[in-house]
């Protein structure tokens, strides 16, 4: 699955399942290990969720500068390459 996958997924699931939603707001961490994902115990995971007349926007950390990836690496930045692993690479 690609990170974009990963994301509806629990954004789908969040808005039908309350009890789920309360989980991936209070220990999303936890809630991403027991569905396989491999999650390291140094990283945090920031659940935010909106309020009426709100609006939030992630921008992606920088890894490095874009200009010095070869393709394989900008396809890997950019959603390109599949797999749940890939979703938290360089997080964990």
């Amino acid at each position: 699955m690609t990170r974009r996958e990963i994301e509806d997924y629990l954004i789908e699931r969040a808005m039908i399942e309350p009890d789920f939603r309360t989980r991936l707001l209070e220990q999303p961490a936890m809630l991403l290990r027991d569905l396989g994902l491999p999650v390291g115990d140094d990283v945090t995971i920031k659940v935010i969720e909106e309020e009426p007349k709100s609006f939030c926007l992630v921008l992606p950390r920088i890894l490095r500068d874009l200009e010095e990836m070869d393709g394989g690496e900008l396809d890997e930045v950019s959603g390109g390459i599949s797999g749940s692993v890939r979703f938290f690479k360089g997080y964990a």
